[in-house]
């Protein structure tokens, strides 16, 4: 965490290539799948086209990356995979990359950073304030100096009271790359909780005649949570507490996760939960 990067909050959405060629456009998922259930994002990215080509040599063909937010990410996933009648009229895209459809293509677009996000400034200017798709603000800091960390230490804490996951810290010299790299970082809290054993499930695969997760229920915080806890464990906890399974049923388990989600029915889970002790 040196020199200067840009801050961004870290959204809690659908992560969406936006593929534009010439007149069309289309959008994927990281892992090429076509989304079909955001018909008015693709069409505004259309129809607004030449703002991202503007002071560009993208030409018509250039990839937009970013993340589609809902009310809430279970609704947001819900209305994503749903196969007709998807319901995806309020959800906004929101862009903070741009790069060339043919660099795209390669895997690699050796434009830096900081004047990929210039491009998107400019692009800022000729959009609709209200529009379905905006571009993502952050803020440099110049992470050499001591009031660089706090200021970026102050924008992590202020970005989760505002419910955000956490942050992305990004590298403003660096290449865009097709894949994970410390050019982009991210920054979000973890939560520990401690809950009651109530059963176990025989693991699959090579995991098959040994535990492969935990079934806990507890209260937290007045939450009633509910999660089968499969992550965490080595393969000879999982030996150990497969066999011991009756006489821990009872006990105390705690479990890290990222966050308490609420479930359709009012009941609320954990996301990302990792067995700890």
């Amino acid at each position: 965490l040196k020199g200067i990067k840009r801050l961004e909050v870290k959204l809690d959405g659908v992560r969406v290539l936006a593929v534009v060629n010439g007149s069309a456009c289309t959008l994927y998922s990281r892992n090429g799948k076509e989304f079909e259930n955001f018909p008015q994002i693709a069409d505004f990215v259309e129809e607004h086209r030449k703002a991202f080509q503007r002071n560009s040599a993208f030409g018509g063909q250039f990839v937009l990356d970013g993340e589609i937010v809902g009310k809430n990410f279970q609704d947001l996933m819900k209305q994503a995979q749903r196969k007709s009648n998807a319901k995806t009229d309020n959800m906004v895209y929101h862009v903070f990359d741009i790069l060339p459809l043919t660099e795209f293509r390669e895997g690699f677009c050796n434009l830096q950073q900081h004047k990929r996000i210039d491009l998107l400034k400019r692009a800022q200017a000729m959009l609709p304030e209200n529009g379905c798709v905006q571009i993502m603000p952050g803020m440099d800091v110049d992470l050499d100096t001591a009031e660089g960390h706090d200021v970026m230490r102050r924008f992590a804490e202020a970005s989760v009271q505002e419910g955000y996951e956490g942050i992305m810290i990004k590298n403003m010299d660096a290449p865009y790359e097709c894949k994970r790299s410390d050019f982009w970082m991210k920054w979000k809290p973890t939560i520990t909780v401690d809950l009651d054993i109530v059963g176990f499930e025989e693991g699959t695969g090579r995991n098959l005649g040994r535990l492969g997760a935990i079934i806990c229920e507890g209260v937290d915080n007045d939450r009633n949570i509910r999660v089968n806890v499969g992550s965490g464990l080595s393969d000879s906890d999982r030996d150990e507490y497969w066999t011991a399974r009756d006489k821990l049923l009872g006990c105390v388990v705690e479990v890290e996760a990222d966050a308490v989600t609420q479930n359709q029915d009012g009941s609320y889970r954990l996301r990302f939960s990792r067995f700890l002790r």
